[in-house]
């Protein structure tokens, strides 16, 4: 067993000793995950989305539509005239303005039709989250209106349309009168595919999975090399058995991982602050397993090529199309079904499943279970077929 062992621990202290490896290994996925997760995550979340508002109206009714704006999370308001507000989206500084002409508190007292004008880019998400904000602040607008009509009827005039206005407006705080409250009902608690992770979670999950099948099929590649160069060959020379040499490589490819997986999930936790903590055996099983089948396909795929040269260009195609359809750059979820389906055929879609569900959803360990099942089956098969074809000279 000492020598299985030594043999491992070589494979892992080859990684740090060459700068290209480390490089590979190291540097790239840490910087690879930092700039995905910094560029396309929710890093930005807490500056909001600076919307220009021109209210050439500045009454009580408009108010309602800036403040609507105002007192969404992710979205604040600053004033600018018409003109601006439509040069700002026209040159693209802008994803979405709005403009509330004037006349517009006149024409609800009289009972007419009045608008309220949003101008935006229509490749952007944010101008169309910002228009539905608009949109509910008309249905307030239209619904305090005709509130106010009927008291007006009723109490002939006695206030002003605009006093009994504001009065009716302020019905809606801190609540609205009538709500809709929206729950997530799943038939298997198993899975729970109507939540999403939030997008730094998304990428330090998919970067880890990825990465992990990067460098477990890399440091596999190195069995090849070994056997070209003639290592193995004088290994075997060794007192060590055919068996000692083959389980000490394939242990040595997985301690790679393991490090690949531990530095990567420590790096989404300090980072990004990803909730790799929750519940940590759940999470240690899918890595290991997910390890494991990383390891397995690795093993696998160095005992079917020929050469290293193969091995290099399979590598990298390998690993990211099997990222891509498993989730790893974005959920399975907003996927079609057919895709989802084929992502369940892949180590990477089972990995990010479970994770998502335990990370991201807060689930617990039975949400480890299959995942793990399914990932631990992979490994068992692609292990066997690699050490049984697995040539060492």
């Amino acid at each position: 067993m000492s020598r299985i062992f030594a043999i491992a621990r070589l494979n892992l202290l080859q990684l740090f000793r060459d700068r290209s490896e480390l490089l590979s290994f190291i540097v790239l996925p840490l910087v690879l995950t930092w700039v995905f997760g910094t560029a396309f995550g929710s890093g930005n979340a807490d500056r909001p989305l600076m919307v220009p508002v021109a209210d050439a109206d500045g009454t009580v009714y408009s108010k309602v539509v800036v403040e609507a704006i105002h007192g969404q999370r992710y979205t604040d308001t600053y004033r600018v005239t018409e003109g601006s507000a439509r040069k700002l989206v026209a040159n693209g500084t802008a994803p979405v303005a709005i403009i509330v002409p004037e006349g517009f508190g006149k024409r609800i007292e009289d009972d007419e039709k009045a608008r309220i004008y949003v101008l935006r880019d229509p490749a952007s998400s944010n101008g169309q989250m910002v228009t539905q904000v608009v949109e509910g602040a008309a249905t307030r607008i239209a619904a305090n209106a005709e509130a106010v009509r009927v008291a007006c009827r009723a109490m002939n005039g006695a206030d002003t349309f605009a006093d009994l206005f504001a009065y009716a407006d302020d019905m809606w705080e801190p609540q609205p009168p009538v709500g809709v409250e929206s729950r997530v009902i799943t038939a298997n608690a198993a899975r729970v595919s109507e939540l999403e992770a939030p997008t730094n979670t998304q990428y330090s999950l998919g970067f880890t999975v990825f990465f992990v099948m990067m460098v477990a099929l890399g440091s596999a590649g190195g069995i090849i090399e070994e056997r070209e160069i003639g290592t193995l060959r004088r290994l075997l020379a060794t007192p060590v058995t055919r068996m000692q040499v083959l389980v000490g490589k394939t242990l040595g490819v997985a301690l790679v991982a393991s490090f690949e997986a531990a530095m990567l999930v420590g790096f989404g936790a300090l980072v990004f602050g990803v909730q790799w903590g929750k519940d940590p055996l759940a999470v240690a099983l899918i890595l290991v397993s997910l390890v494991l089948a990383a390891t397995g396909i690795g093993v696998m795929v160095s005992a079917l090529v020929r050469t290293r040269s193969q091995m290099g260009a399979i590598t990298p195609v390998l690993s990211t199309a099997m990222a891509m359809l498993g989730g790893c750059y974005w959920p399975l979820d907003i996927t079609s079904p057919l895709m989802q389906q084929v992502g369940r055929l892949t180590p990477t879609g089972w990995a990010m499943i479970g994770l998502k569900d335990i990370v991201a959803r807060g689930m617990g360990i039975e949400a480890a279970l299959l995942p793990a099942a399914v990932l631990l089956s992979m490994a068992a098969v692609t292990l066997v077929i690699g050490m049984t074809r697995l040539r060492l000279e």
